[in-house]
């Protein structure tokens, strides 16, 4: 059990002997967690109707020497992603970044990336990961999904799979139409799903169309219990803790790129064939920078 949940726990057990001030004190902490978070006590008072002390005996009373421990305790939940309001952990992370400087939150930023990154590598069976590229070997065609935050990556993913195969398919939802690129899905096909916690609806109900039409559903994101992995065949998971106020990418773009990876060593010659001309189309159509005076 977290830090936050036990005390939490803690402030319900004492909440029957508690004198009427340090109730209301701590009926706010329960229903504002994100308040406490990133409020001063000033203003946390304030807002609950009672006066300063109050808080300082709550956390008095729950163990704690100081209000500031136990504010600290509602700070790394929101920084969690527990508290999932964008807007508080953004307050959070101005306020925490001001008080502990720029090189401990970078190393917070570090120590975070790392962790999701171990974690994919521990948590992934490569056989498992290998099946899964084969099914996207034997698939007919492969339709990309991914809204909101994960558009880019499934761009991305759509950029460099196209370069190897001519199966991939892009399911953008321009100008609101999320159904025409994929009225041809059916059995044989499969759709890869790109979609973090808080999931953006038209990826799930893509995912679920997908599998009513008998196509496979392979899926990038960050839960087990994430709404898009109840409708996916195969879960592919990426942690995505931070100390800023979104979620991390970066486990997302590494699985993106050792399934492409994965998917190329599974394709015949033709794909190292394709990417030839696709690079010799580039530089006849001088799409990359050169400089002349170098």
């Amino acid at each position: 059990m977290s830090d936050y949940l036990q005390t939490s726990e803690r402030l319900k057990e004492l909440f029957p002997e508690l004198p009427r001030a340090l109730k209301i004190a701590a009926t706010y902490m329960l229903e504002h967690p994100g308040d406490i978070a990133t409020l001063s006590m000033r203003q946390v008072a304030a807002n609950a109707g009672v006066s300063l002390p109050n808080f300082s005996r709550i956390a008095k009373a729950l163990g704690f020497e100081t209000y500031g421990e136990l504010r600290e305790i509602y700070r790394k939940q929101v920084q969690q992603n527990d508290i999932s309001e964008y807007h508080l952990r953004a307050e959070n992370l101005q306020q925490a970044g001001s008080d502990i400087g720029a090189a401990r939150l970078w190393d917070e930023f570090r120590q975070s990336t790392l962790s999701n990154l171990t974690a994919i590598f521990d948590a992934i069976d490569p056989d498992y990961f290998a099946l899964v590229a084969k099914v996207l070997n034997d698939s007919n065609q492969i339709y990309i999904a991914g809204m909101q935050a994960s558009a880019s990556f499934s761009g991305y993913a759509h950029y460099i799979g196209g370069m190897a195969s001519n199966k991939f398919r892009l399911v953008r939802g321009e100008g609101g139409v999320f159904a025409d690129p994929i009225a041809d899905i059916g059995e044989g096909d499969a759709m890869i799903t790109i979609s973090q916690q808080p999931c953006a609806r038209a990826s799930i109900e893509l995912a679920m169309i997908a599998r009513e039409r008998g196509a496979k559903v392979v899926a990038l994101t960050d839960s087990p219990a994430a709404p898009i992995a109840m409708h996916a065949d195969y879960v592919l998971l990426s942690p995505n803790r931070s100390p800023l106020f979104f979620e991390s990418y970066v486990g997302s773009t590494v699985l993106i790129e050792a399934l492409i990876g994965f998917f190329t060593i599974g394709q015949s010659s033709e794909a190292v064939a394709r990417i030839e001309r696709i690079e010799a189309d580039r530089q006849r159509m001088n799409e990359y920078w050169k400089n002349k005076k170098a």
